[in-house]
């Protein structure tokens, strides 16, 4: 939503997502946020290599691709920030001996890329059953030439940016996971955009629960139409 006066975008863009596109996989998810498009794909428990074993916990295996060529050092900036929060957030535990892999790939990068795709893969992760201590959620904010602020920007909002910022939440205590900063910017605004941002997460985490509440019903009705094909009728009780 755009405020007329100042021009400040305080509103998330309109976010969508398909569960499981691919088949190959564990669990995926398509997330987007406006014409932003990131999929994301998990797999695991599965074999890991002996030079990674841990009788600790699992291996966490996290690789991002762009959407075209191959990785640079922004990828492999925003891949190990996306790795980071998943350890935080993955209970390795409960699989000792074992690897989970998190592939991202981008499919479109209109703005806010790196918040999409630590949103893509907490759904992915969500939907694929690996083992959480709790979901996280990531919001992008910027301050722009006229020192507004603008909430998960487009990319052409984007061009004359005073500073940018990335915070991750996680979903229990609210507490940071992640901290991305960029260009200059005075600790009140620093506290404001967090604010801005935290708030911002609690609609994400919505945004969660009522799609992943939606592909379970889906899942039970699937399989209960299944088992009334096969002749198999539910038990009384």
């Amino acid at each position: 939503m755009l405020d007329t006066e100042s021009g400040a975008k305080d509103k998330l863009r309109v976010m969508q997502c398909k569960f499981n596109p691919l088949s190959r996989c564990d669990g995926s998810v398509m997330y987007s946020q406006g014409a932003t498009v990131v999929i994301a794909a998990v797999l695991g428990p599965i074999e890991v290599k002996t030079q990674n074993l841990s009788i600790e916990g699992s291996y966490l295996e996290c690789n991002y691709r762009p959407k075209a060529g191959l990785p640079q050092v922004k990828e492999r900036i925003r891949e190990a920030a996306i790795k980071d929060v998943l350890e935080l957030a993955l209970l390795s535990e409960t699989y000792p001996r074992s690897k989970m892999s998190v592939q991202v790939q981008e499919l479109e990068d209109r703005g806010s890329i790196d918040a999409c795709a630590l949103n893509a893969a907490c759904l992915a992760m969500l939907i694929g059953g690996l083992p959480l201590k709790y979901s996280f959620a990531a919001v992008h904010c910027i301050i722009n030439e006229e020192g507004e602020f603008v909430l998960d920007p487009e990319q052409n909002e984007t061009t004359r940016q005073q500073a940018s910022f990335t915070f991750a939440f996680d979903s229990v205590e609210g507490n940071l996971l992640l901290v991305q900063t960029k260009g200059a910017f005075k600790i009140a605004q620093f506290n404001d955009i967090e604010c801005i941002c935290r708030a911002a997460s609690a609609e994400i985490f919505e945004f969660y629960r009522s799609n992943i509440a939606k592909y379970h019903g889906r899942s039970a009705e699937e399989s209960a139409t299944t088992k009334e094909s096969r002749g198999i009728l539910p038990m009384e009780t």
